[in-house]
């Protein structure tokens, strides 16, 4: 392993800021950039990660199971989890770019009747009941059509307004898209035993980072797509993640899939889109020293906020300090059967500590 480098978060962040996979991105030069990513990690990953779990039966099904029970972002209890923003007049100044610019825009808007009043009350009256009363004929009507173009300011602060409703629902589904599981590089770290371990009475499983990533560059080849399968990777504090570009595809594609019904009209700038999304948190988590396991699963109910199908057998248990009885020899029998080592939490109240004590 590496010596993990002081500042490998932040360097990784300037990292993926950097790597950028276009759709239609040659399949060499898509491994060459996961390449990087690869050998970055591989360099400073730790040489285990650490899951606090409570002791819900799904979870203890799981570690009999040998699975590791991922979630959607948007299921998380830090609702500001992944944290996505985006730049509203970015995005209007983008689309306004497109082939057609505002006319493309301001046809969108009338063709959905949401043509606002302050739009109407700036024409004549002539012209005001003329755009009301053809709207099934805008798109053959050069004179109508000019007139919605000219008229850029009002429709610009619409389409604004439209835009601002529609990225909250965009980063909805960017947030729906994948799964992630959490790690972190300690095991006895007392805020996460405490919120995420009930007080001390769950239990944490440590993996070999190898075992959890032993696909990181190998993929499936669908089409021209070269699809990663899951992959682990740090998690990013302090920053948001702009999904702006993620936005302005979406939307346009949207957009202009209602003027001229073609399936695609913008590609996709990044096909890492819905990676980067999940790995950006508040400064206040970093204490935690997160890694992420993300999978974009295919073939999962889209109402399903999480599941177990993810494999993955710890190779130690830690029981927590205040486990029940009960759980523990529950949970002995399972770790004894998989032949892991196992691990009793031990309160030191001179130093306000917990330290893991090797069993038999």
């Amino acid at each position: 392993m590496g010596d993990v480098c002081v500042d490998y978060r932040k360097e990784f962040a300037d990292l993926l800021r950097e790597i950028r996979i276009p759709v239609g991105d040659d399949g060499r030069s898509k491994l060459e950039k996961y390449s990087r990513l690869n050998c970055y990690i591989t360099a400073n990953m730790p040489k285990s990660l650490f899951r606090y779990r409570t002791l819900e039966p799904h979870n203890i099904e799981a570690f009999r199971k040998g699975t590791i029970p991922v979630s959607k972002p948007s299921v998380m209890g830090d609702i500001f989890d992944s944290q996505i923003f985006v730049n509203v007049e970015k995005t209007v100044e983008e689309l306004k770019k497109l082939s057609g610019g505002m006319g493309v825009i301001a046809e969108y808007v009338y063709k959905g009747g949401e043509i606002p009043q302050e739009v109407l009350q700036s024409l004549s009256r002539n012209m005001r009941r003329t755009v009301i009363k053809n709207k099934h004929r805008f798109r053959n009507n050069p004179r109508l059509r000019a007139t919605m173009k000219h008229l850029t300011p009002e429709v610009e602060k619409a389409f604004i307004g439209k835009i601002e409703t529609k990225s909250e629902h965009i980063v909805d589904i960017l947030k729906a898209t994948g799964y992630i599981a959490c790690f972190s590089e300690e095991c006895n770290n007392l805020k996460m035993w405490s919120d995420y371990a009930d007080k001390h009475r769950g239990y944490v499983l440590e993996y070999d980072f190898e075992t959890l990533n032993p696909r990181f560059h190998t993929f499936e080849k669908c089409g021209e797509r070269f699809l990663p399968n899951t992959i682990v990777l740090p998690v990013i504090y302090g920053e948001q993640y702009d999904s702006t570009e993620f936005v302005i595809c979406y939307m346009a594609n949207e957009l202009l899939r209602d003027v001229d019904k073609r399936d695609i009209y913008v590609k996709q700038r990044d096909e890492l889109w819905h990676i980067k999304g999940y790995l950006y948190k508040d400064s206040d988590y970093k204490p935690e020293s997160e890694w992420r396991l993300i999978t974009p699963i295919h073939g999962v109910p889209r109402k399903s906020d999480s599941y177990s199908d993810v494999g993955g057998v710890p190779k130690a248990i830690y029981y927590g300090a205040e486990m029940p009885e009960e759980s523990f020899l529950e949970l002995e029998a399972i770790a004894k059967e998989k032949q892991i080592v196992r691990y009793r939490m031990e309160v030191n109240t001179s130093e306000r500590k917990v330290v893991a004590i090797l069993l038999d």
